[in-house]
């Protein structure tokens, strides 16, 4: 969806793209809903390949996912993910947590719609970052519960790597089915957050 409002510098006449589900009841985008929303994040061109084929296996696959909200304090809310989907488009990265330990986040979600997003593999320490601004809770589907179950086997080899028993890894993502819920959201920003000299560095720019 376009706002001609103007840009997060507050230019007027320039068109920005805001995500469709960053808008709620009444058209309102998350700058309005919440107060200390961060405009650096808002009005980012969306790219269909912001996050590419080789991004989507990478974050679908062998690595520790921890995820991140905050209120309207600016009072950070994290995590532990149990799984993750990319659409077909590559647009939308949908992460599976548990409820029971994910309370305060799914919360801050809800109010703010922000949501960063933190995939390292432990064997590599490779690591990147996902921030999106139109973060909703979506239905979790057959397909899903066959996707977080997955997720925990390779985690168990990946943990394995590193001395870890599988009993350990098991432990760490166990969690009643009944209690995932899936979060979805679209990219706005990556970064690659590898240790060395382009920690931090933005990808697609």
């Amino acid at each position: 969806m376009r706002d001609e409002t103007g840009d997060p510098a507050g230019r007027p006449g320039t068109t920005r793209i805001v995500p469709a589900a960053a808008r709620g009841e009444g058209g309102q985008t998350a700058a309005a809903r919440c107060p200390c929303y961060h405009p650096p994040m808002a009005g980012v061109e969306l790219s269909p390949t912001l996050v590419d084929e080789t991004l989507a296996a990478f974050v679908t696959q062998r690595v520790s996912i921890i995820a991140a909200s905050r209120d309207r304090a600016n009072v950070p809310s994290l995590t532990r993910v149990i799984g993750c989907r990319v659409a077909d488009d590559r647009r939308t990265v949908t992460v599976f947590v548990d409820a029971a330990q994910a309370g305060a986040l799914l919360a801050d979600v809800m109010a703010a719609g922000v949501i960063a997003v933190v995939f390292s593999q432990p064997s590599t320490h490779r690591t990147f970052q996902l921030k999106g601004v139109d973060a909703a809770r979506v239905p979790v589907s057959d397909a899903d519960r066959e996707c977080i179950a997955r997720y925990a086997d390779m985690m168990v080899e990946e943990i394995l790597q590193i001395g870890h028993p599988e009993a350990f890894t098991r432990a760490m993502l166990a969690g009643a089915p009944a209690d995932v819920v899936a979060i979805a959201f679209t990219p706005c920003a990556a970064f690659d957050q590898t240790p060395g000299p382009r920690a931090g560095a933005r990808l697609g720019s």
